[in-house]
């Protein structure tokens, strides 16, 4: 029996939730024939790594009671643990605009630090770590910071495993002298932890952020235009297509109205299991959120990615284009709509070949363990 505990949000992102069952399943593949024990602990209250503070919420009194409660007190699923996964998400951002270095994260310390370098016999794991950065970072930007740079050495170097999910990722840690394998997100095997497979499509899937993305670092990103050319794009594809809303939280709920106070609407707070099974559904994406993307994907079904940052260029891994939301005017996005459903036809086969890749890729990652 092997205990394995995921650094993760619980009820929180729906694409976290994405990336964890994909990681599971490829736990389960790997150790097949064991008995697998899975927990989470939610990395913006790291006070939730404790049995019986699944409900606090706020990492300021988290950090309070954390400190004051000596290790051992209560059971803790880091000292507990066999195995503890860094799973997913952006690891790596470094910004002088907002957002601030990696390094000051608030699950490091008190995970990491604090409990996982006191057990010798815990392995650590970081899995499909990504970036996000301006959506033109070269990741030099690193480089020339010693905060985030001690960071992810150190970090890398607790690792047994690493991989990272996005080509800026690799090129951060060339720049500072260390490599992973790049391998495209967990997320595209989520639904293999249940089994799922496509349905016969219905609808074509939209997903509209204001900003294009969830933050802008400082990029001059023109908001009236993006919703303006959204609009138009969603009421030409509406006259000929059942089009649905995929909304990740309220405040996307909130836009869509803003697209059409009537539109067709899917949001089903925090449960990732009816998102996988609506993304079975789908014809098409065109989307900000890049986990519905990849969703989508997992079922043999083509997107487009319209974002902001570096995270949107995770599409090129599995064969998806992506675009900086300034540059998805109107006419781009039909044109890229038609020429989506001209390839409707073997993206499926196609995908089933990246996919089979990095199955492999990650089987032969896990190998040192």
């Amino acid at each position: 029996m092997k205990r394995i505990s995921f650094i993760t949000t619980v009820d929180h992102n729906i694409g976290d939730d994405f990336v964890r069952e994909g990681i599971k399943y490829l736990l389960r593949r790997y150790f097949s024939g064991q008995e697998l024990i899975f927990e989470n602990i939610h990395k913006h209250s790291p006070i939730t790594v404790r049995h019986g503070f699944e409900w606090l919420r706020s990492d300021i009194f988290g950090k309070v009671i954390d400190k004051i409660l000596p290790l051992g007190l209560t059971k803790d699923r880091v000292l507990d643990a066999d195995i503890i996964v860094q799973s997913g998400a952006p690891v790596y951002w470094c910004h002088k605009i907002g957002g601030g270095h990696c390094a000051q994260n608030e699950w490091y310390t008190p995970l990491i630090n604090r409990r996982c370098l006191k057990n010798e016999k815990t392995i650590l794991l970081n899995l499909a770590a990504g970036t996000c950065q301006r959506y033109d970072s070269d990741g030099l930007e690193f480089r020339k910071c010693p905060v985030c740079s001690k960071y992810i050495q150190e970090f890398f170097n607790l690792c047994k495993v690493t991989t990272v999910r996005d080509a800026l990722a690799k090129k951060v840690f060339n720049s500072i002298g260390l490599d992973a394998p790049l391998i495209p997100c967990s997320s595209i095997f989520a639904i293999d932890e249940y089994g799922w497979k496509d349905e016969h499509p219905e609808y074509v899937v939209v997903n509209y952020m204001r900003e294009g993305g969830h933050y802008t670092f400082g990029q001059e990103i023109d908001f009236e235009k993006w919703h303006k050319d959204f609009k138009k794009f969603y009421y030409e594809i509406k006259k000929t297509e059942r089009v649905i809303f995929s909304c990740h939280n309220q405040k996307e709920v909130d836009e869509a109205k803003s697209i059409n106070q009537d539109a067709e609407i899917f949001y089903r707070p925090n449960d990732y299991l009816a998102y996988m099974k609506f993304y079975a559904k789908a014809k098409l994406g065109i989307v900000n959120r890049v986990h519905a993307a990849f969703l989508m994907a997992s079922y043999g079904k083509p997107s487009i990615v319209i974002g902001n940052d570096s995270r949107a260029k995770m599409a090129n891994e599995i064969g998806l284009k992506n675009v900086f939301v300034n540059d998805a005017n109107s006419h781009y996005l039909m044109s890229q709509y038609e020429d989506i459903k001209d390839v409707i036809g073997n993206f499926g086969e196609r995908f089933t070949e990246i996919k089979k890749k990095a199955y492999n890729n990650y089987m032969t990652a896990l190998s040192v363990l």
